[in-house]
């Protein structure tokens, strides 16, 4: 049978992870090696069991066994630092009399109906996979693809690893001459630091019932325990309560807490289906994981249905740590697979903590009392007014300089400065859309993504923002300070917006509280709005080396969705496998045009700038390591431009969208943000440090 995978593989036989081999042979691993192993593929044995171990190339890595298909391990990369892996999988690992099981982790579950209503029986063997094809792309990608059979059913497995995410796809093929209803989820169980930071966001608007999950063999908690009601005294404000099995709630928050037990599946009711048009399911949703502040989306295809279940007080009986169970399912809605046909399904986890400024798994904010800041702080040129939960401080000076200022999330939204001709001008540029939930997603402006990560503690991000003071009057200068600091209040962040006559500036204060070293990684992202990029230019740049990148992602920053040739889940240019084309048709592989662009920017990745006058008109990306204080943004479409200054921060992160977007468009914007991305800042203990970003208008 022809691979599956789209490099040039010769024809492989198959091995049987756990057939006897004569004793004159190699072990099972390192007959494994022999055929299959490649640069980034391992083959092991734990606790008598061949395993196999993927490591790509900044280091995530997964370990899956062979005999049973269970994914027992699973570190992507998820901070700057070297060592900055975690693991994020629950797994209890396989003991005592019978050390063939493990438990937890990602398992595949299928189970053949006899009949509409009967609980079935499964059809996916425990120790009978067989590895069938193996597949590398320079250890930037890895694949392994197993197979087994039972039955009239032949059943293909793959398994596939990335630098910043991880995917399962099945294929199930029905050879035999009578329909099989399945049953099936690919159920994945996730380590939490904590029941009261576990959390589920994306599924607002989705209606659930209660429902015990699939019986299968790497099940932590079985159906029964799962769908016991949490004892008395455990329920807290904000936890989720469940509802008698089968029916139907709809859910109206945008956060499922899983701090008590729950066990249930997200999908259409039946009623519903019968009409001629009904909502489905969205195709991907969020854990959150606040402690560690993780945050991973997870997407599935070919599945109907969503299985969610958290243990509640049970975690305690396997650790300090939580953990919550959830995957694509087709519990309710059976699967029937028609002789000589297949059904595919697939299931994507990607880190949404995005590298090199993660993004931070963060509960809603508390709503902000306008009245309170209005009271406290009133007085200085400023006034505030309430926006849902939160609210704007607008900051105003006498010769016509505003900039506003959104709470708790620190983003500036507007800076009007005026201008020679006598009028005032926008000089940021930002873009308001709609969430899925009917919520506003508000970005661009200046944003702050900054990562404080110590030795001793996971990293930690801020971005809840408290009011500490104002200082000024709106005859000469406004002074804005904010504060935020970590749980253990060792690290203290202050964030202070300036406004002047002719400067807005944003600057930093970090303290170090603790006994050991903090390191610093982000930047100050400044969104300028211009009339097209065609039309605009960099002054001051001659002589700076410089290094193409991929855009940074941030939570406010906005990058096209062509740019990187990249797609929205994350994924690097690996991702259309052919045997991820053939589970999944349609789906879309890189092009020749992509590979093209990929091998230019990995030729030019590195360089010195040679125009001292840049034109911005095509998209470039880059990050400067020895650029001066201070440069010029020229936009020569209206006639105005801003000098962008720098003060702690050594290198100059700027991103152009290029003139292929429509003029004053949603793209029509430059990116510069001071940066700390190649070279974190390193503080000692009970050290500060300050830096900070300056946007003066020159146009007076």
């Amino acid at each position: 049978m022809a691979s599956l995978l789209p490099f040039s593989v010769p024809k492989l036989n198959v091995i049987r992870a756990c057939s006897s081999l004569p004793a004159t042979t190699l072990s099972i691993p390192e007959t494994l090696d022999e055929k299959f192993g490649r640069k980034g593929i391992k083959f092991l044995e734990c606790d008598n069991v061949p395993i196999v171990e993927l490591t790509v190339r900044n280091g995530s890595s997964m370990r899956l066994r062979i005999p049973d298909a269970q994914v027992t391990s699973y570190k992507p990369k998820v901070h700057w630092k070297d060592d900055g892996f975690e693991e994020v999988l629950y797994t209890i690992p396989a003991g005592g009399a019978d050390s063939t099981k493990a438990k937890g982790g990602i398992g595949l579950v299928i189970n053949a109906l006899s009949e509409p209503g009967s609980k079935g029986s499964s059809v996916v063997p425990t120790s009978e996979w067989t590895i069938k094809d193996v597949d590398s792309d320079a250890i930037d990608a890895l694949q392994v693809e197993l197979s087994c059979s039972r039955g009239t059913l032949d059943i293909t497995y793959v398994v596939s690893l990335y630098p910043l995410s991880m995917a399962t796809a099945v294929m199930v093929k029905n050879n035999g001459r009578k329909a099989v209803t399945l049953t099936n989820a690919i159920l994945s169980h996730f380590r939490l630091k904590k029941r009261s930071g576990a959390a589920i966001q994306g599924l607002r608007g989705c209606s659930y019932c209660s429902q015990p999950p699939l019986s299968s063999p790497f099940e932590i908690l079985s159906p029964a325990e799962a769908m016991k009601a949490e004892p008395p005294g455990w329920f807290s404000f904000g936890s989720e309560s469940e509802d008698k099995p089968g029916s139907w709630t709809l859910q109206d928050v945008p956060f499922t807490i899983l701090k008590n037990r729950l066990s249930r599946v997200y999908a259409v009711p039946p009623q519903e289906r019968l009409k001629a048009f009904y909502n489905t399911l969205p195709s991907k949703y969020e854990t959150l994981d606040q402690g560690r502040e993780l945050f991973f989306r997870i997407i599935r295809m070919g599945f109907e249905d969503i299985y969610l279940s958290s243990p509640g007080s049970l975690s305690e009986k396997y650790g300090k740590e939580h953990f919550i169970c959830t995957g694509p399912a087709s519990m309710l809605v059976p699967v029937i697979v028609k002789p000589g046909e297949r059904w595919r399904g697939a299931q994507y986890r990607t880190s949404k903590r995005e590298l090199p400024l993660p993004a931070v798994a963060s509960i809603p904010y508390q709503p902000i009392n306008v009245d309170y800041l209005e009271g406290e702080f009133s007085g200085h040129g400023v006034t505030f007014e309430g926006i849902g939960d939160s609210c704007v401080a607008k900051m105003g000076l006498e010769n016509g300089s505003t900039a506003t200022l959104m709470l708790p999330s620190g983003l500036i939204t507007s800076y009007k400065a005026p201008m020679w001709h006598g009028g005032n001008v926008e000089l940021l540029h930002t873009s308001v859309s709609e969430e899925e939930n009917g919520g506003a997603v508000i970005q661009g402006g200046v944003s702050l993504a900054l990562n404080c990560c110590g030795d001793d503690e996971v990293s930690w991000t801020p971005s809840n923002w408290a009011l500490l003071n104002i200082r000024g009057n709106a005859q000469e200068t406004i002074q804005v300070e904010l504060i935020n600091s970590n749980s253990n209040n060792m690290v203290e962040v202050k964030y202070i917006v300036t406004l002047q006559e002719d400067v807005l500036s944003s600057e930093l204060v970090v303290t170090n509280s603790k006994s050991s070293l903090l390191q610093l990684t982000g930047s100050i992202l400044s969104h300028l709005t211009v009339s097209t990029p065609d039309a605009t230019y960099v002054v001051g740049l001659e002589g700076s080396n410089f290094f193409n990148i991929s855009p940074v992602l941030s939570n406010f920053g906005i990058i096209p969705p062509e740019s990187g040739q990249k797609n929205e889940f994350g994924f690097g240019q690996f991702w259309g496998q052919e045997a991820l084309k053939e589970l999944l048709p349609g789906w879309g592989a890189r092009n020749e045009a992509a590979e093209s662009i990929q091998r230019q920017r990995e030729e030019e990745k590195e360089g010195e700038e040679d125009d001292d006058y840049k034109h911005l008109s095509k998209e470039l990306c880059r990050l400067y390591t020895s650029a001066p204080r201070y440069f010029t943004v020229i936009d020569r479409g209206r006639r105005n431009s801003v000098v962008v200054g720098r003060d702690g921060f050594a290198e100059l992160y700027m991103f152009s969208p290029g003139s292929s977007h429509e003029y004053y468009s949603s793209y029509s914007y430059v990116c510069v943000g001071q940066s700390a991305i190649l070279q974190p800042i390193i503080l000692g203990p009970e050290e500060e440090w300050r830096g900070g970003q300056h946007l003066h208008n020159p146009n007076l």
